[in-house]
């Protein structure tokens, strides 16, 4: 209500066991985080909550779903034993850029560090002219180059992507080692900082130089980005992913006109789904794929068999043995009842004996995750989770069972499901991942398996020339699987580290319904349940319960998987066209993708492997 031109108040949303915990109001003494000696009290407050959170609710994307439930509450349920508080921090005159969290090994909504949520604000008006590693009163500025609410700073709980808001704390910001190194890092000149020495010998102190970053350890940052201590010199220890040092040379790649050239068009539906995959010809002549000279496509075909919908599954001719793959897109399949994927599989074992790597896999509006799929006995892998959780480095929960994974990659369903080591600022639904076209990277090595999602944007240089160097693209790492460092630090955890995974082929599928969207159909927004309401989530096919039920094909209980009765089914097949299928299919259903290309070391290291064993 009380935001001005220019100016944001951006809203945080907690969870509380104890309700005493909080003022009677809800807001006014801030949250449980707040209430501690020296803590600034909000000078913007909502009139009342949860209503006043509904006029402000535009203001912060990021806060929509907490907004929704906000509305719903009402003035009964203060006294709830556990309820939803919505606090308004100092007002901020810096644009949201996102929030997110992440989740503790008890299923709750948590801080990166120690439970909840983190903002960070692209720096604009007075802020845009702050250096990093410092603050005017207002805002503060990450070594990232992003900005936090100066009150955040050194408050316990990490906002920084890179937790530099944490580090230095006591130090003035102008003359700590911290602002030295976050300089530095920057490419600064070191120099200019207040209290900074530099040695006569210019090279001594360049920006990002070991000088740096001993301040910067001394600091407990670790090394600046693109030093010889993050993982990029012989010898080297830290960092927070295992570097191997390899060129890499392109050997394949599917582009232009002859995109699908070298593919085998697959017809084998395993997932008791509603696709009838086509091949090629058939593809071809229906419009399923197609090749242009700067881009191919993927999409849903016309109605197939009964109950199915045409559509492809295609895997390379080829098969490699560690590489480097990189997958650029324009847009992504995204709505209800579809089940893209971009992954792979080795053809000389049994799955899951040879390995699958799931790169990019989602159903219905659930979230994109990456994960691992291996045998429990012959190639057995327990990624060692202290590797994925290091002070100082971006978290990576496994994403399985709803973020309490075990980080173990055996895979035998329904019980076991594999390891999904993500940090989640990368991960989003089909619709999410499509506003974004990016490049997703995924480099096999003997040591570990690397996931990368770059913007196209942000394109490094060295993968546009094609000579990629993944070594240097530690900010968009999304997934590390660890497997030699984990058997070094837990041995007999991951005992076949370079042999984990056969050669590998490449699959691009578009899916429907079956063993993922049609299980979870009816928890999913795109459910009818007898109320009326539109978007392109909402409320698609048949009404479940008088009409139609959601079918688990492992568990069908008397239903038939894929049959007459399962609702995704029968919305994606639209026999008599009553639920715009089609169209809806047509407007946001398909792979867009640029080109598709697989690298190979070149046979020379470029440095040695660096660990990222814990306290190495």
């Amino acid at each position: 209500d009380e935001a001005q031109e220019g100016e944001a108040v951006y809203l945080l949303a907690a969870w509380e066991e104890d309700a005493a915990a909080f003022s009677d109001e809800g807001v006014g003494a801030g949250d449980s985080r707040d209430a501690r000696p020296g803590r600034p009290e909000p000078t913007a407050r909502p009139r009342s909550w949860p209503w006043s959170l509904c006029a402000a609710g535009g203001l912060v994307a990021a806060a929509g779903c907490f907004a929704s439930l906000a509305c719903g509450l009402g003035a009964e349920q203060a006294d709830a034993p556990r309820r939803q508080h919505f606090v308004a921090t100092p007002r901020v005159p810096m644009r949201l850029v996102y929030e997110f969290a992440t989740r503790n090994p008890s299923g709750g909504a948590a801080w990166p560090e120690d439970g909840a949520f983190a903002q960070l604000f692209e720096c604009v008006g007075v802020a845009a002219s702050l250096e990093v590693g410092r603050g005017d009163g207002t805002a503060w500025r990450c070594l990232g180059g992003s900005c936090i609410a100066q009150a955040r700073r050194c408050d316990g709980r990490r906002q920084c992507l890179d937790g530099s808001d944490e580090a230095a704390c006591g130090a003035d910001d102008a003359s700590s080692a911290y602002a030295v190194a976050a300089a530095a890092a920057a490419g600064a000149d070191v120099a200019s900082s207040p209290g900074a020495e530099r040695s006569a010998d210019a090279g001594a102190a360049a920006p990002g130089g070991a000088d740096a970053d001993a301040e910067a350890t001394a600091a407990g940052l670790g090394p600046s980005l693109g030093s010889a201590a993050a993982g990029a010199a012989p010898g080297g220890g830290g960092g927070c992913s295992e570097k191997g040092g390899l060129s890499y040379a392109l050997d394949w790649k599917a582009e232009g006109a002859t995109f699908w050239d070298d593919w085998n068009y697959l017809t084998f539906e395993p997932n008791s789904g509603a696709a009838e995959y086509l091949l090629r010809d058939e593809a071809m002549a229906k419009g399923v794929t197609t090749a242009h000279p700067s881009h191919a496509l993927l999409r849903p075909g016309p109605k197939g068999k009964y109950l199915k919908r045409t559509s492809a599954k295609l895997e390379t001719q080829r098969k490699w043995t560690y590489f480097l793959m990189a997958f650029k897109y324009e847009s992504v399949p995204w709505g209800c009842g579809v089940w893209p994927a971009l992954w792979m599989h080795s053809p000389e074992a049994a799955w899951p004996k040879g390995g699958e790597l799931d790169i990019m896999e989602y159903a219905n509006e659930i979230t994109s995750r990456t994960s691992l799929h291996v045998d429990a006995v012959e190639n057995r892998c327990e990624l060692n989770p202290e590797l994925l959780n290091r002070p100082g480095c971006p978290k990576m929960p496994d994403a399985e069972y709803n973020f309490t994974g075990h980080y173990d990659c055996a895979t035998a369903y329904p019980g076991k499901l594999g390891c999904a080591p993500n940090d989640v600022r990368f991960m989003g639904n089909g619709e999410e991942l499509a506003r974004e076209p990016s490049v997703v990277a995924a480099e096999w090595t003997a040591d570990y398996l690397k996931i990368f999602r770059i913007p196209s944007r942000e394109m490094p240089a060295d993968l546009a020339a094609d000579s990629p160097r993944p070594d240097e693209w530690d900010k968009w790492l999304m997934s590390y699987y660890p497997f030699s460092a984990s058997e070094r630090t837990r041995p007999g955890s991951c005992p076949n580290a370079a042999g984990i995974l056969k050669a590998q082929k490449i699959v691009l599928s578009m899916g429907f319904c079956g063993d993922w969207a049609s299980k979870v159909w009816e928890n999913s927004a795109c459910a009818n349940k007898g109320q009326y309401s539109t978007g392109p989530w909402s409320a698609k096919g048949p009404v479940m319960g008088s009409q139609c039920v959601a079918v688990d094909p492992h568990d069908p209980q008397g239903e038939t998987p894929a049959g007459p009765r399962d609702c995704c089914t029968r919305f994606i097949y639209d026999e008599d066209d009553e639920y715009g299928t089609e169209d809806y299919l047509a407007q946001h259903g398909f792979w867009n993708i640029s080109w598709l290309k697989v690298y190979q070391p070149t046979g020379g290291r470029r440095l040695r492997s660096v660990s990222s064993e814990p306290n190495s």
